[in-house]
This record gives C-alpha cells, sequence and structure tokens, in this order.
C-alpha cells in the first residue's frame, strides 16, 4: 500500500483507466494492485454476514432494497474538501466508484455465484485506500452460500462504512465504525425446501420444550420438514419426535396458519393440525399454537456484534417476502472483553 501511495499520478490514472474499462484483467493479476484485498476483505466480511445471518435467522427475504444513504457527515474524519473535489472534478473518484464495484462483484459472484450486481459510492481514491467509503449497494439471484440458496437479495448500508483491512498500532483487522444495512429479497418455495434440507439451517432449528405430567421437561424435535406457501398461509408437513428418539417413534403432523409480524417476532396464528395420530385435533390445534409460537424471535438472536430485526413480512403464492436492517458493530477487543468478563477465584 505505501508503494501505490507513492506512484505518480499519471501512473494512477492509468492504472484508474484500465481497471474502469478492462476490469476482469485488471483485477486477475493480484500483485499489480492491492488495493483489490482492500476490498475483498471489506465485502466478504460485510456482505456474507448480513445474508446469511438474515436467511439463518429469518428464513424470508425480500426485494427492492432501499437505497436511503443519510447526507450528513460521516462519524469518522475523511480528506479535505479540496481534495475530495479536485478528485471529483479530474473523475477519480467516478473510477474508484467502478474499481471498487467491479472487485467486490468479483469477489462475490466468486463466493455466492449466480448474478451479482455491486454498486459502490466512494468519497474519493484517497479514503478508499484509507478504508472509508460513502455506501454499498448489492443485488444477487440465484446465489448460495454454504450450500444454502440465498434467493433474491438486496442489500444497501444506511450509514458510511470504515474498515481497517490491515494490522495497525495493535488493533486487528475490522469495521472500525458500526453500519446499518437494509435487507430485502424473496424466498421461493424451492428455495426453502433445499435450505431446511441443509445440515446447517437444520442444526439452527431448536427443540421445542414441552412439560409432561410425571416427565418432567421433554424437547421435541421436527424432523424432515417439508414446506408449502399460499397466500398469507404457511403449510408444513413434519414428524415431531422426543428430541435423539428414532423416527419410528415419531408423530406425522401438518400445520397450517397464517404468519404475522409481532414486534420483534414471527406468529403463526389461526393454526390448524392433522395428524392420524391425535384424536381432537381441533383441542391439539390450540395447544400447538401456545407450544410453537413464536416460530421466530430475532431478540434471541443479537449478538455483541451484530443484531437484526425483520421489518416488513408477506407471504404469497409459492413465495415469502420480507425486509428489516441488520446492524454490525465493531468486534470488542480483547482488553475490553476481559475487562467486562469478571474473574474467576
Amino acid at each position: 500500500m505505501e508503494m501505490l501511495r507513492d506512484l505518480p499520478f499519471r501512473t494512477w490514472s492509468n492504472l484508474l483507466f484500465f481497471a474502469a474499462w478492462a476490469p476482469e484483467q485488471f483485477f486477475a493479476n493480484y500483485e499489480s494492485v492491492r488495493m483489490t484485498n482492500l476490498v475483498t476483505k471489506l465485502n466478504v466480511s460485510l456482505l456474507s454476514l448480513p445474508v446469511v445471518y438474515t436467511l439463518a435467522s429469518s428464513g424470508c427475504l425480500a426485494a427492492d432494497a432501499p437505497a436511503a444513504v443519510s447526507s450528513a457527515p460521516p462519524p469518522f474524519p475523511i480528506g479535505s474538501k479540496l481534495s475530495r473535489t479536485v478528485q471529483k472534478v479530474t473523475g477519480i473518484t467516478f473510477l474508484s466508484d467502478v474499481i471498487a464495484g467491479q472487485a467486490a462483484k468479483q469477489v462475490l459472484k466468486k463466493k455466492l455465484g449466480g448474478k451479482v450486481k455491486v454498486k459502490v459510492k466512494t468519497f474519493g481514491l484517497t479514503d478508499l485506500v484509507a478504508g472509508k467509503i460513502k455506501s454499498v449497494s448489492v443485488s444477487s439471484d440465484g446465489g448460495a452460500y454454504k450450500n444454502v440458496p440465498l434467493g433474491e437479495v438486496e442489500m444497501a448500508s444506511a450509514t458510511p462504512i470504515w474498515y481497517q483491512y490491515k494490522h495497525k498500532d495493535g488493533q486487528k483487522p475490522g469495521l472500525k465504525t458500526p453500519i446499518l444495512l437494509n435487507v430485502k429479497g424473496n424466498l421461493s418455495t424451492q428455495d426453502i425446501v433445499v435450505a431446511l434440507g441443509s445440515e446447517r439451517i437444520a442444526k439452527s432449528m431448536r427443540g421445542l420444550k414441552l412439560d409432561l405430567p410425571g416427565l418432567g421437561d421433554q424437547q421435541l424435535q421436527v424432523v424432515r420438514p417439508k414446506v408449502e406457501i399460499g397466500d398469507n398461509e404457511l403449510m408444513v408437513d413434519a414428524l415431531l419426535v422426543t428430541l435423539g428418539g428414532a423416527e419410528d417413534t415419531g408423530v406425522p403432523i401438518k400445520i397450517s396458519g397464517r404468519p404475522v409480524l409481532e414486534g420483534e417476532k414471527i406468529f403463526l396464528r389461526g393454526m390448524k393440525v392433522e395428524s392420524p395420530d391425535i384424536v381432537e385435533p381441533e383441542k391439539f390445534s390450540a395447544f400447538a399454537e401456545e407450544l410453537l409460537n413464536p416460530i421466530v424471535d430475532f431478540s434471541r438472536m443479537d449478538r455483541k456484534d451484530h443484531a437484526f430485526r425483520l421489518k416488513e413480512l408477506a407471504v404469497k403464492k409459492d413465495i415469502v417476502q420480507g425486509g428489516g436492517q441488520l446492524l454490525i458493530a465493531p468486534k470488542p477487543s480483547a482488553s475490553v472483553a476481559q475487562q467486562s468478563t469478571p474473574a474467576v477465584k
């Protein structure tokens, strides 16, 4: 990076024009432009996490992500107004946007597959080199992460981004300030069926606790779930077994209901239950509604460095749509984590 800073202006201009009009040949040579390393780490860490976390936590995404970026000054220092004006007038800022967007597209396309579009807005080349970006918007269709389909996804940063891409002053690479991402997209029935069949999602499905007289707390598990999506209706055909028990001891069950977003939780209202092993399914339906709801509680998935909230939810024929916001915060340093952890005597 120090070598790049020492390059004369004409050399920078040649590199920028080459990257803008021949991105594939430009980024094929990693050693020629080390700035690719900055954009690679930035986009893999910031963009992969929201996609996977949103899918795993909500199971639904939607389209048309808002790209409203605040015009307020960023919460971190950037280049002087004169420097940014010169870079904008000479076209360097525009070419910086193209370079960063093309680099991010190459990284995400290799990471996720499918169709990927990326748009990056920078403050200028010097701030881009320093890891400071004005905004990022990404759209993906047909991609997958670790064999989990992502459907159609669009994300847009609602706040500027400052990412430290190398060790400096004893600090590890990572975010320097919190960022807020608007996330929207949609999942088809086939996407959900494939996702539920993956081991990663299956492990994230928590067991259901049930207090049985004389037996105490028992934990139930939903096995081999099959999902159908209707107009404002969700239908699940599965096997209900005691956690860790054999499948032949389970009870086949069909559950249908109306998904409703209430606060930070998703409930299945108007639940109906069908099973050949249940004598009075009407009475069991009321019991099951209390047992299974809420089917998703986003507050339980909060962590110190990220939190997601679903703001919109719509269930249409063969498609689940939704949208929300993902907050990503810098990971606490080791010294801070040590201070927050009480000493064990």
